[in-house]
C-alpha cells in the first residue's frame, strides 16, 4: 500500500504544472516537451517501484538468478546420450555347443550393436534380470544354428526386450535387426572367402591340364604331318613283307615253334595302323581321341574364372556399395542441441511468471486504486513495469547463455550479439504476452495456472520434444501462439548454423509482441475506465 501511495504522489507531482523541465522553444514545444518529461518520470517510477518492490524480495531473485543456472548446469552435466540408442543385451547360449562357437566367432557383431553385459546358459535367469530392468534385451542363440540352415531352413535368433517406452524402446528391435544383417553378411563373406579360395585352386588346376593337353595336341599334329604318315606307310609294307614271309615259313614247316601266335601279333598291328592311317588321311586325329572337344571345355572354363575379379575381397563382392553421407549442417551433440530449447523455453516462463502477475497483484494489493485516481495512464504502468522486467530476465538469462558457451562447452556459431538479439526478441514477445495474461486474469492463481499451462504447452508444441514438421492438426495452430517456437528456432539458427533470425521468426516475435502488448494496454485501460 505505501507503494502504491508513494508512486501515487509522484505520480501527481508529474502531473501538476511544475517546471519546464529545460525544454525551449515556443509555448507548444515546451508543453510538449514537459509532457514527454513528465511521461518518462511516471514511467521511470513504475520501473524504480518494480525494481525496488523484487530488491526487497532476495529469496525471489536468488531463486530467478541461480534457479535458471542450476538447471541448466544439472542439466548439461546428466544428460548422457552416448549410449543411449545401445541397449544392454545379455545373450543365452548353451555352452560347448555350435551356437556358442558361432558366438565367439561373431563376438565383434554383438558387441558394436549393444552394451554387452555377458552369457549366460539360464534363459529364465535371463528373463528374470530383464524383469528387474538390470538388462535392456535377452538375446537367444539355438545351439545347433548352422544344421538349421543345412536342413533348408532360417534359424531363429530370439530376442525379449521389456519396454514401455514407444519412442526409446525401439532401439532393441532395431538394433537386433540390425544386428542379423551383420551376422548374415558376417557368414556370407565368410562362405564367399572360403569359395573364392577353392575357385582359385581349380583354376591352377585347370591351367596344367590346360598345358597337358596342349602337348597332347602337338603331338596328334606331329602324328597327322606328311612325313608321320610316310613313315606309317613304309611300316605297314613292311608289315606286310613281314606276314607274307612267315606265311611262306609256316607252310614250309622251316622254322620250328608256332609262327601263328607271330602272324596273328602282326596281323593285330595292321588293323591298327591301318586306322591310323586313315585318320592321317582324313586330319581328324583330334576329333576322334576327344582332344579338341576337352580342350573346349577347358578353355570355357579358364574364361569364365577370368571374368571374376582378381585379388577382391569377400568384403567387396559381398558389399559393393558403401555410403557416404554429407551434413551440410555442424550438428552439436545432444546437450548442446537441447540447451537452446531449455533456454528458450526459461526465457519464456520467466517472463511470462513475472509479466502475468504483474497487474493483477497491483489490482489485489489495493495499489490500483491510487493509479485511477492519478494521471498515470495504463501504457505508463505497463511501460514502467515492462522495462524493470526486460533488465531482469535478459540479465538472468544471458547468465545462462554464459554459463552454457564457458562451463558447458556450448558453441555460437553466429556470435554474442545474434544471440543477445534473439534473446531480446524472445523477451519482449514472453512479456507481452504475460502482462495480456496478467490484464486478463481474476487472481493470482488463475495467472500461475495459465503461465503453467504455457509451459507445458512449450514442450509439446514448441518444437523442444518433437519436431515441429512433425505436427498435423491442432498442435500447428497451438504452436504458432506460444514465443518459445519461434525463439527456439532463432537460437538454433543463431548458436548451431552460424546463421541470422530468419525473416519468419523476426516477424513472428514481433507481431505477437506488438498484438500482446496493445490488447494489455487496451483491457487495463478499459478497466480503468
Amino acid at each position: 500500500m505505501a507503494s502504491g501511495v508513494g508512486l501515487g504522489y509522484v505520480a501527481g507531482r508529474a502531473a501538476g504544472p511544475g517546471p519546464s523541465y529545460g525544454c525551449a522553444g515556443s509555448q507548444r514545444q515546451r508543453n510538449r516537451c514537459a509532457s514527454t518529461r513528465r511521461q518518462e518520470l511516471r514511467i521511470g517510477a513504475v520501473a524504480a517501484k518494480e525494481f525496488w518492490a523484487l530488491v526487497r524480495q532476495p529469496q525471489l531473485l536468488l531463486l530467478l538468478l541461480v534457479g535458471p543456472v542450476l538447471i541448466m548446469t544439472a542439466f548439461g552435466l546428466s544428460l548422457d546420450v552416448r549410449d543411449i540408442l545401445r541397449p544392454r543385451a545379455l545373450v543365452v547360449v548353451k555352452p560347448g555347443s555350435e551356437g556358442a562357437e558361432l558366438f565367439e566367432r561373431y563376438r565383434e557383431e554383438f558387441t558394436d550393436r549393444t552394451q554387452f553385459v555377458g552369457t549366460t546358459g539360464d534363459l529364465e535367469s535371463a528373463r528374470r534380470r530383464l524383469q528387474r530392468g538390470e538388462v535392456d534385451a535377452v538375446i537367444t542363440i539355438p545351439p545347433d544354428p548352422l544344421g538349421t540352415v543345412a536342413s533348408g531352413e532360417r534359424t531363429p535368433l530370439g530376442v525379449v526386450y521389456n519396454t514401455i517406452n514407444p519412442v526409446f524402446g525401439t532401439r532393441v528391435p532395431a538394433r537386433a535387426y540390425a544386428l542379423v544383417l551383420d551376422l548374415n553378411q558376417s557368414l556370407i563373406e565368410t562362405t564367399i572367402g572360403g569359395e573364392i579360395g577353392n575357385l582359385r585352386t581349380i583354376q591352377e588346376r585347370l591351367n596344367e591340364l590346360d598345358r597337358r593337353l596342349e602337348e597332347a595336341s602337338a603331338a596328334a599334329e606331329e602324328l597327322a604331318s606328311e612325313e608321320a604318315q610316310t613313315v606309317t606307310t613304309e611300316l605297314d609294307e613292311a608289315l606286310a613283307t613281314l606276314e607274307g614271309s612267315l606265311g611262306a615259313l609256316e607252310e614250309s614247316e622251316a622254322v620250328e615253334g608256332d609262327v601263328s601266335e607271330t602272324l596273328r601279333g602282326i596281323n593285330d598291328a595292321q588293323n591298327v595302323l591301318g586306322e591310323v592311317r586313315e585318320v592321317q588321311r582324313e586330319g581328324t586325329i583330334g576329333e576322334r581321341s576327344g582332344l579338341t572337344d576337352l580342350r573346349e571345355s577347358v578353355n570355357s572354363a579358364q574364361e569364365a574364372l577370368a571374368a571374376l575379379p582378381d585379388d577382391v575381397s569377400p568384403q567387396v563382392l559381398t558389399n559393393p556399395f558403401r555410403l557416404e553421407t554429407e551434413n551440410l549442417a555442424t550438428p552439436p551433440d545432444v546437450v548442446g542441441f537441447y540447451a537452446r530449447g531449455v533456454l528458450a523455453i526459461l526465457v519464456q516462463h520467466i517472463s511470462v511468471s513475472l509479466a502475468s502477475l504483474a497487474v493483477v497483484r497491483e489490482r489485489l494489493s489495493g495499489a490500483y486504486e491510487f493509479f485511477e485516481v492519478s494521471p498515470l495512464r495504463p501504457g505508463e504502468l505497463l511501460a514502467g513495469q515492462f522495462l524493470t522486467y526486460l533488465g531482469l530476465v535478459l540479465g538472468v538469462n544471458l547468465a545462462v547463455a554464459a554459463v552454457l558457451a564457458g562451463f558447458l562447452g556450448v558453441p555460437v556459431e553466429g556470435g554474442y550479439l545474434r544471440m543477445a538479439f534473439a534473446m531480446v526478441l524472445l523477451t519482449v514477445a514472453s512479456l507481452g504476452l504475460g502482462f495480456l495474461i496478467s490484464a486478463l486474469a481474476k487472481s493470482q492463481l488463475q495467472a500461475v495456472q495459465v503461465s503453467m499451462l504455457l509451459l507445458i504447452a512449450s514442450g509439446f508444441f514448441a518444437g523442444f520434444l518433437f519436431p515441429l514438421s512433425e505436427m498435423r492438426g491442432p498442435g500447428v495452430l497451438v504452436s504458432n501462439f506460444l514465443p518459445a517456437t519461434y525463439g527456439i528456432r532463432a537460437l538454433q539458427d543463431v548458436m548451431i548454423r552460424g546463421e541470422t533470425v530468419s525473416t519468419y521468426d523476426l516477424a513472428g516475435l514481433g507481431a505477437m509482441a506488438i498484438v500482446a502488448l496493445g490488447a494489455a494496454r487496451f483491457f487495463v485501460g478499459r478497466r480503468k475506465h
